[in-house]
């Protein structure tokens, strides 16, 4: 019997290391999901509420866009998951930092909680808690401040959204998978499901970004910030 015991608490044991175990997802990754529908999956159509199909028909990236003539506007979650900018992970200790090239944003991941408090202001990238499942890095994103979930094409997203953020790899790959789920009941009717892929980049770096704007009451622009403006459009 005592030998059942402790084989039973063995496999107990194991079974717990395997869904919880923590992947080094640790590096640098690019974009490789312009022109390329096998690493990009978005829905072919958009279960919108009445106020936010109103809203969708309406935006104009041209005006709408933030970013637009100012490259120094704050990204935002969730549209800041679709740069085409260098992307950096790194765990530390009790939490994961998510360093993006657009504006040097970063964003923290507390792991195992603890659960935004009572007064968290909504932020640009809101408030994040993740937890590791079966290798996979799952996280959860509230207290964002709305927008839209990609920027040149405007769905629009609430206030009160929530995301819920799957990474993994694909056995024997190092680049990183990424799976978002839009719960925002505000603009619509069900969840949304999205996916792209980073591609694993040892060799980059995360260079910083020294923004610029078009905004008149700016100094005058250097002509070589200008052409770089002017190849991000």
């Amino acid at each position: 019997m005592r030998t059942l015991t402790c084989l039973f608490i063995l496999l107990l044991s194991l079974s717990h290391e395997t869904v919880s175990a923590q992947v080094d997802f640790s590096g640098v990754y690019v974009s490789v999901y312009v022109g390329s529908p096998d690493t990009v999956i978005l829905p072919s159509t958009y279960p919108f509420t009445a106020e936010a199909e109103r809203a969708f028909n309406d935006f104009n990236p041209a005006v709408d866009d933030p970013r637009i003539g100012n490259d120094c506007a704050p990204r935002r979650m969730p549209a800041l998951l679709w740069s085409a900018d260098p992307v950096e992970f790194l765990h530390q200790d009790e939490r994961t930092i998510i360093r993006f090239e657009a504006l040097d944003t970063v964003r923290t991941v507390f792991m195992d909680g603890p659960p935004p408090p009572a007064d968290q202001p909504h932020t640009e990238v809101g408030y994040s808690v993740g937890r590791w499942e079966g290798g996979e890095l799952i996280v959860e994103t509230t207290h964002m401040l709305g927008g839209v979930i990609v920027n040149d094409i405007g769905q629009p997203i609430s206030p009160d959204a929530r995301l819920t953020e799957r990474y993994w790899r694909e056995p024997g790959e190092n680049d990183l998978q990424v799976e978002i789920m839009v719960d925002d009941p505000v603009n619509y009717v069900e969840p949304l499901r999205l996916r792209r892929m980073w591609g694993s980049a040892p060799g980059e770096t995360i260079l910083p970004w020294g923004c610029f704007s078009l905004d008149p009451s700016e100094e005058e622009m250097d002509l070589d910030d200008l052409s770089r403006l002017l190849e991000a459009l």
